[in-house]
């Protein structure tokens, strides 16, 4: 596919309105990036316009994220999927991330309805609040051994997510991570120290969950109204 970089009518547009009000520095192939370091020439996926809501659907389908990109000459390394980067792009079908990045930021992929597939690299060590939120048609997910949290609303309302592995590594599971999700079982690793609020309630269709002992805080709520859970073992 032929390589172009869309950044001059960013720049005309940054000279009349006194500054640069886009999200996003230029664009090459249908991505949009935002520099992050000029001086290390390292960028973050980022979306069309002034805002994650300004255009609906910028990304469709399925995509696949470059390890580095070329602007005006210079090649920039992806380190990011930047906040709200896919947000509300409903007719994404799946994403696959380089092993260049390093963080997923908040609300990358929240509400992409028709997301099914997301391969997250072991390069990846944070993802971010509200990260997959809402991702009704996501059914399972691999988390990397080199994150080491879950955040808050993670995954929540995933309604159709029915399989995850929890890796060891991870120390802290967020308030309502897996909150309304389908998931059937859970088993927590021994490297969590704490489970947040609500964290896996209204999963109606949990049966069981391990908790290890290396667990010394759980939140209020954390299995509220998962009706086919008969027990939680230690």
């Amino acid at each position: 596919m032929k390589k172009f970089c869309l950044n001059l009518l960013l720049l005309v547009a940054a000279l009349l309105t006194g500054a640069n009000a886009f999200a996003h520095d230029f664009e090459v192939d249908g991505i949009y990036y935002k520099i992050l370091s000029s001086k290390n020439k390292t960028v973050e996926v980022s979306y069309k316009g002034t805002s994650d809501t300004t255009f609906s659907d910028e990304y469709t389908g399925s995509i696949a994220i470059p390890k580095s990109v070329t602007c005006d000459g210079t090649v920039y390394s992806v380190i990011r999927i930047g906040e709200g980067a896919f947000y509300e792009c409903s007719n994404l079908t799946s994403v696959t991330i380089p092993n260049s990045v390093k963080s997923i930021g908040y609300h990358a992929f929240r509400d992409c309805s028709n997301l099914t597939s997301v391969t997250i690299p072991n390069s990846v060590t944070s993802i971010g609040k509200y990260a997959f939120s809402n991702c009704s048609s996501l059914t399972t997910i691999t988390i990397p051994s080199s994150v080491t949290s879950i955040g808050e609303y993670t995954f929540y309302e995933c309604s159709s997510l029915s399989s995850i592995t929890i890796p060891n590594g991870i120390t802290s599971i967020g308030a309502a991570a897996f909150q309304g999700t389908n998931l059937s079982s859970v088993t927590i690793p021994k490297s969590v120290k704490s489970i947040g609020d609500y964290a896996f309630a209204y999963c109606f269709n949990l049966t069981s969950a391990t908790i290890p002992s290396s667990v010394t805080a759980i939140g209020k709520g954390v299995f509220t109204d998962c009706r086919k859970l008969k027990n939680s073992k230690k």
